[in-house]
């Protein structure tokens, strides 16, 4: 299993998140190139650069990054949102350019899973061309339960295509993160790792918050033992969902703390 982070890990350094309108200006933003060194510097293996980077980039610029992948000996993933045929296609225009060999998605809607099966299906002989892996992550529009993923794994059956495993998402679905680890195993090409804490911050309800890896609720080795089981041999990729603090400054820097204080925790367990 090559260790590795997804450009979630760096949230706020690469400018903050867009999906939730949460940007942090900050005066130089990580660069996709740029990650990748980073990515190299802490001794890590594999990057995945997913939505929350703008990868639509000139061909120049997105060769640029697959060469300092290369030059560095880094594996590159690219991640983007939505599985219809436009985004797919894109997708693989842009792993060609930057020498990619996995591209992680996730549904934007709801369809019945056959429909996707069928449309996964026809895209296989691409994907076989390209020599290149596609992932469906379980993600955190909680628009399937991961039993829902397993089906339409099953239904492609093909070893270009598989699960991207997200520890935590499928909380939103009351789905315990060993349930989906053990659910999509069999299936999974890349797992995302990160913890978290539940906290009742009010009489209505419960909120779940990111914490530094192992120091939350998730038991790590338990994950890592369930791919064990399978014989698979997925990326661990390190996320983290952590909140801005009150400076920019202070949010780098914890930002950071937390990314270095995850690969020392994960190696004692590999």
């Amino acid at each position: 299993m090559k260790l590795g982070v997804t450009s979630y890990t760096y949230r706020w350094a690469v400018g903050g998140d867009r999906r939730f309108g949460d940007s942090m200006k900050i005066e130089k933003p990580l660069k996709p190139f740029e990650l990748v060194q980073k990515v190299a510097n802490l001794g890590l293996e594999v990057v995945q650069i997913c939505e929350n980077v703008d990868l639509n980039l000139p061909d120049g610029e997105l060769k640029k990054i697959g060469r300092t992948a290369d030059n560095l000996g880094i594996k590159l993933e690219l991640g983007a949102a939505g599985m219809d045929l436009s985004v797919l296609k894109r997708c693989v225009k842009m792993a060609e350019l930057a020498h990619a060999s996995l591209v992680r998605v996730y549904p934007t809607e709801k369809e019945p899973v056959t429909k996707i099966a069928e449309r996964i299906r026809g895209f296989l002989p691409v994907l076989q061309t390209k020599n290149l892996l596609l992932a469906v992550e379980n993600s955190s529009l909680w628009l399937y339960a991961s039993r829902e993923l397993a089906e339409l794994f099953e239904k492609v059956n093909s070893p270009s295509f598989g699960a991207c495993v997200d520890v935590v998402n499928s909380t939103g679905l009351l789905e315990k993160p060993l349930e989906t680890v053990e659910t999509l195993a069999p299936y999974a090409m890349c797992l995302h790792l990160k913890d978290y804490s539940i906290q009742r911050r009010e009489v209505g309800g419960f909120m779940i918050f990111g914490v530094p890896l192992g120091t939350g609720l998730l038991d790590t080795k338990a994950v890592l033992n369930a791919l064990r089981r399978t014989g698979r041999d997925p990326d661990i990729l390190l996320e983290q969902f952590m909140g801005k603090r009150e400076t920019v400054q202070e949010t780098l820097a914890d930002e950071d703390k937390w990314v270095k204080e995850a690969i020392k925790y994960v190696k004692t367990l590999r």
